[in-house]
């Protein structure tokens, strides 16, 4: 294919924090799926037109590696594109965080930790934390359709969700839980939500718990990604990104 495609995530402007991104877009180049893969951030460098460069008069297609569809998917994504003047309407695919394979990465993930730790994998509550917001129910939406998709397969004594920043919230919920917690952050990359958050949270928890990381820094998610991307995108409307 021809086109250049572009993982946009939300940057953190550190080199840790946006490690991810970047593994994720280097993993896709080699697949040589597209004539180039690049990666660009909505905060810091390389923004969408730097990402661009060379391919402006081409078909440009854009993977949001993101977790949810809330403010940064709609505004800050929708935002940036708008003050493009490329020659066509790029093609846009649904964040990451609404692919139901998620799911399968996201228990297989608690599963893994909970044998690490011999910790009975039915005994044990899986907690999915986003970052939330109540400007925007949207950013909750991914978050709670990857916890039912888990919850029916009956692997966990429960599949719960917590946020940063809506409730329920994250520090209300680790510290009232008693029984074994394993979370998994809903975060694209171990930024200061994804690991200094996170590990603050973790250690004032009042039971047994066990962090396993920002999902967005896990190894399977080149293999997901691929396959969102068989998926037929749509040119952006700027008046409505959704």
């Amino acid at each position: 294919m021809d086109d250049l495609l572009i993982v946009v995530g939300h940057g953190t402007g550190t080199t840790e924090g946006d490690a991810a991104l970047h593994d994720l877009a280097g993993a896709l180049a080699k697949r040589n799926l597209f004539a180039d893969v690049r990666a660009a951030t909505l905060h810091g460098g390389p923004g969408l037109a730097a990402a661009a460069r060379g391919f402006e008069d081409r078909a440009i297609r854009l993977l949001p590696f993101l977790m949810s569809g809330g403010v940064t998917f709609q505004n800050r994504l929708a935002g940036a594109i708008a003050d493009l003047s490329w020659a066509q309407s790029p093609l846009l695919y649904p964040p990451l965080g609404f692919n139901p394979a998620l799911a399968g990465l996201l228990a297989a993930r608690a599963e893994a930790a909970a044998t690490a730790w011999s910790w009975p994998v039915g005994d044990d509550y899986l907690l999915l934390i986003g970052h939330g917001t109540l400007r925007d129910p949207a950013s909750a939406q991914a978050a709670r359709l990857q916890q039912r998709a888990i919850a029916s397969r009956g692997r966990f004594a429960a599949v719960e969700v917590a946020f940063l920043d809506q409730p329920p919230r994250l520090d209300q919920v680790l510290a009232h839980h008693q029984s074994p917690l394993l979370g998994i952050g809903l975060f694209a990359g171990e930024g200061r939500h994804g690991a200094k958050d996170m590990a603050a949270a973790f250690a004032r928890s009042s039971g047994p718990s066990i962090y396993c990381g920002a999902i967005g820094t896990d190894p399977g998610l080149a293999d997901l990604a691929a396959e969102h991307l068989k998926q037929a995108p749509w040119p952006v409307e700027f008046s409505k990104i959704l």
